[in-house]
């Protein structure tokens, strides 16, 4: 083709999916076209696609219209009929109406037709790790994993049969761990609500062990608990957005605008119309420029060290109430009915009193002023209830004498934070930053005059030892000028819909295992429900240390961490793992600060007997799988999402656009996940599948033997609950290919429910705000305030953290944030062992655009982006003799070393190393494998770059021979603030 010319107007492009007939708009023939969910990232943007019938191959990928997140916040309304759907797509109204994806969702396709992809199913054929494989009927794998037996002539090797052992006890004298069963360990991705929940629904469930786990606690888990401590007097998990339409003025810490979380194609035109139709201003504090900051766009970057955030913040704070900048009118409202009749639809804690002995709310009945439970604040000169004061005084610190005569200290919640952000000076936080204390001025200054049209914000980006401190903090800034649920302010979404309850009870499992009261291997549980511990204090012994981690914070969330469960099963701690599922996830890769050595124990089958690869892939993880059963992308997949940077209630929808490429079975079904693990459960007779598995709701059970019987009826389930849903014509079916798609849909479903998903199909999924015409459509906000806000307790101490204790020190978390030196498990600071001498660099990895732990498959992804590199302060440069495009070596204190090319520039703070994620791939095609007997080389494009996460070291001081390093408060993984050393290669 390089020496033909083309006689087309653009080239060698595809010809136009749409072409014109009789004056009308019409699909070209052989070309099918429609509507469906991206899943290149966890964003899940809604797209619309373009197959060539003939081949059916997918060409084509790009926004779909009616989706909020890829149109810059302007879907069409869903009674938009498609055809027009589409012509608004062209010419010049094409420039009005753009519905756009991102690099690596338009890279996407390549997934489906990737050379390396694994499409039948594989059997190690040497060593664990050696990359020899042989293919195997699919119906040889079911049996020997479900039966096991001598599999590989290494002796004998338990099935799931016998695995599945509900009555014996795991740990003897430790019931909290279950029994034998939880011996299987599974990881996957939670994100795909429609697969995952069929995944987990077979482990927890239908099997029965309680050890599945997926990625939070290493993406974000520890900075969105830290931010809910501050958001509510529950720990939980929470985070904010920006309020695109309105904000002023905006703070982003560890992170800049589309650089990670929520979807580029929203965020580049949000803040692009912010910029130029309001002026609106914002600052960017990260370690590294991310996003070019022009002359003229009120865009800034302000340069900070790595893992060092909360300095910066209490530095913030601290001028903010020195200055009495906060939004006292806000903050002195103690109570739901105060902040109503003071206007407002949040309030505080910052006016309620502290008992600082005890690290508990002064209760009213105590002080003779109100009913017991009841808050106590000070105004008017006396103890007041907080629950009938109209308002409270916020810097409070004097003692009181209790109705019994003894007198107690009580301090008001913004005066602990107060008294809490004056422990260093500003000099000192700029110190420990890198931030100058003019800078902190200009930007704490900023932040309270624009009244609440303000909104501090970070998205994952701050996974330090103090990330939980560092996301209640920036909660804390919000609640100090008042932003939370304000137009232009910190904005949270209104949820999304799920498709597990309705006519199809998709939750139910007849005749699943009892699972009440066990912890998982990670320890869901704080310490002091464990025997461990009741042990100990029966025998009047300190409890303290406890020999392990647990995760006392929002333990559902931060101990379901796929990289903890790789550790403690390698630790054999507190129980050997007989098997190890791993569906879409590669947690060897993705994990920083994972303990390298753990592919010596994933290798050795004497320490895990099993392990069974779920995956179109061959990663890093699963490559020392026993099998690999090969599994759909996402365009072979069913879809009903909600996506992230959406204002409104919304799902993107979908389902299989292509014939998946994977191997059929026996009955003559494609191999997925699905269908291996409903034959393995139909093998063992596993509750919760097969005849009848799903109740009905007034009607006969229905069946549960495919994928499809699973994904039509959780879409039906969701279909349910939309209003709104158009009208769906014959122009529409043509359009959105639903010609295909309802012949998957319509066996499996009631006529009226069939209905109701093609309608959700033939648009690509549903949202609130889409669903009337324009001249209806009710506005987001009621006065200053976003319309579905309000409610929220807002906490500056919150008694819920004292009330947890750390596992090893014993000690009582503090009740209003803390900046603290990076602490080990033990207590000792980093610094400590890992000295300035010896490290004297800060690391940080970011999220590139064009990558993420899958893209590398992506052809056009590996053209365009093909390595990373080691990026460098000028400065820092210099300092040790580097120079731009050296060969270097990163080096941690345990970490593998690393090696890269240099990049200086002054795009980075001095004294920093940052590192992009999701290169140097030693897997997905990167390696060389060997299938039946055939050498397979690899793609040398896809090893290119520096893989980071295993470079970044373990805690020395946690208990057992392989680890992690986690963060102090939540037992999170770290990934910035790490000390290393940067020499020539």
């Amino acid at each position: 083709m390089a020496n033909e010319k083309s006689t087309e107007r653009f080239g060698f492009a595809e010809k136009p999916e749409l072409i014109r007939r009789n004056g009308k708009l019409d699909v070209r023939p052989g070309v099918r076209i429609g509507f469906t969910r991206c899943f290149t990232c966890n964003n899940m943007c809604g797209l619309r696609y373009r197959v060539d019938e003939a081949t059916d191959t997918l060409t084509r990928v790009a926004g779909n219209p009616y989706c909020e997140v890829v149109t810059g916040g302007k879907p069409l309304v869903l009674d938009t009929p498609v055809a027009k759907a589409w012509a608004l797509l062209t010419g010049d109204a094409g420039q009005q109406n753009r519905a756009t994806c991102c690099g690596k969702g338009a890279s996407g396709i390549d997934a489906v037709t990737d050379p390396r992809r694994v499409l039948t199913v594989l059997k190690r054929a040497g060593k664990r790790g050696e990359n020899k494989w042989k293919t195997i009927p699919y119906e040889q794998a079911v049996r020997e994993i479900v039966e096991g037996g001598n599999l590989f002539g290494e002796g004998h090797v338990e099935g799931l049969r016998a695995i599945r052992n509900l009555k014996t006890p795991a740990v003897p004298g430790q019931p909290e761990f279950g029994p034998k069963v939880n011996q299987l360990m599974a990881t996957f991705n939670e994100e795909d609500t429609i697969r995952g929940s069929f995944y987990s629904r077979f482990m927890t469930k239908a099997f029965g062990t309680v050890n599945l786990t997926t990625k939070h606690a290493y993406c974000g888990a520890a900075v969105g608990v830290g931010y809910s401590v501050g958001l509510g007097p529950e720990i939980a998990a929470g985070m904010c957005d920006v309020d695109w339409d309105a904000f002023e003025y905006a703070v982003f810490i560890g992170t800049a605008p589309g650089a990670s979380g929520a979807s580029i194609n929203r965020l580049g035109r949000a803040v692009a119309d912010a910029r130029v139709e309001r002026k609106a201003k914002y600052v960017a504090v990260d370690p590294i420029l991310r996003t070019v900051v022009a002359n003229n766009t009120q865009g800034q970057w302000q340069p900070i060290l790595p893992g060092t955030d909360t300095a910066f913040l209490y530095g913030v704070i601290r001028i903010i109430l020195e200055n009495k900048w906060m939004n006292s009118k806000f903050l002195v409202s103690p109570n739901e009915a105060a902040a109503k009749k003071a206007g407002e639809i949040n309030w505080t804690n910052a006016a309620w009193l502290v008992d600082i002995k005890t690290q508990t709310m002064a209760d009213a009945a105590d002080f003779g002023c109100g009913k017991k439970g009841e808050g106590v604040v000070f105004t008017g000169g006396k103890p007041v209830s907080a629950a009938t004061a109209v308002k409270g005084e916020l810097f409070v610190d004097r003692t009181f004498r209790r109705q019994d005569g003894k007198n107690v200290r009580l301090v008001s919640s913004l005066e602990l934070l107060r008294q809490q952000a004056v422990k260093y000076t500003l000099a000192e936080y700029a110190q420990k930053c890198g931030v100058p204390v003019e800078r902190m001025t200009e930007i704490a200054r900023e932040f309270t005059h624009h009244g609440r049209r303000v909104v501090a914000v970070s998205n994952t980006g701050n996974n330090s030892a103090d990330a939980v401190m560092c996301g209640w903090l920036i909660c804390i800034l919000n609640s100090l000028a008042g932003s939370h649920d304000c137009k232009g302010g910190a904005l949270y979404g209104n949820g999304f819909f799920t498709g597990f309850e309705g006519t199809y009870d998709l939750a139910t499992v007849k005749g699943a295992p009892d699972q009440d009261g066990q912890m998982n291997a990670c320890r869901n549980a704080p310490y002091e429900d464990s025997t461990e511990y009741k042990e100990h204090v029966k025998k009047g012994e300190n409890p303290y240390p406890a020999k392990h981690i647990f995760h006392p914070l929002f333990p559902g969330y931060t101990a379901g961490n796929a990289a903890e469960m790789m550790v403690v099963m390698a630790n054999k701690d507190p129980y050997p793992a007989k098997a190890l599922f791993n569906w879409r996830s590669n947690v060897l890769f993705s994990a920083s600060s994972i303990d390298h050595r753990i592919k010596d124990v994933l290798a050795d089958p004497k320490q895990l007997p099993l392990f069974v690869g779920i995956d179109a892939f061959i990663n890093e993880t699963n490559m020392y799988a026993d099998y690999i059963i090969p599994d759909r992308v996402m365009y072979e997949e069913y879809a009903c999402d909600r996506t992230w940077g959406n204002y409104n209630q919304c799902v993107t929808a979908g389902v299989p656009v292509v014939t998946p490429r994977t191997v059929k079975n026996a009955k003559g079904a494609h191999v997925s996940m699905e269908t291996f693990l409903v034959d393995c459960a139909l093998a063992m007779k596993l509750p919760g599948f097969g005849k009848g598995a799903i109740p009905v709701k007034g009607g006969k059970p229905a069946d549960l033997f495919t994928y499809d019987d699973w994904a039509v009826r959780y879409l039906s389930n969701a279909a349910e609950q939309f209003k709104g849903l158009p009208e769906v014509t014959d122009e529409d079916r043509r359009f959105a290919g639903l010609e295909r798609a309802m012949k998957m849909v319509r066996p499996l479903l009631k006529p009226a429910e069939a209905a109701r998903v093609e309608a959700l199909l033939s648009r690509g999924g549903w949202i609130e705000a889409a669903r009337r015409r324009p001249n209806a459509a009710p506005s987001r906000y009621a006065g200053e305030f976003m319309k579905n806000g309000g409610g929220k307790f807002l906490q500056f101490f919150n008694p819920a953290m004292p009330a947890v204790r750390h596992c090893f020190s014993g000690k009582p978390y503090p009740g209003v944030p803390v900046a603290e030196e990076a602490r080990f498990f033990n207590g000792e600071a980093w610094r400590q062992r890992w000295s300035r001498k010896d490290y004297p660099l800060l690391f940080s990895s970011f999220k590139p655009i064009l990558r993420s732990n899958y893209s590398v498959a992506f052809e056009h992804c590996t053209e365009i982006s093909p390595e990373n590199f080691v990026h460098m302060h000028r400065v820092t440069a210099q300092k040790f003799g580097l120079k731009n495009g050296d060969k270097v070596r990163i080096a941690s204190p345990n970490g593998v070393d690393v090696k890269g090319v240099l990049m200086v520039d002054e795009a980075v703070t001095p004294g920093a190393v940052c590192v992009a994620h999701a290169y140097g791939h030693t897997a997905y095609g990167a390696e060389n494998r060997v299938v039946d007997g055939k050498t397979v080389p690899g793609i040398a494009a896809r090893a290119g770059g520096t893989a980071v996460n295993q470079m970044i070291p373990r805690d020395p001081t946690r208990p057992g021979r392989y680890g992690m390093l986690n963060d102090y408060w939540a037992a999170c993984n770290c990934r910035t603030g790490i000390p290393v050393k940067v020499v020539k290669a």
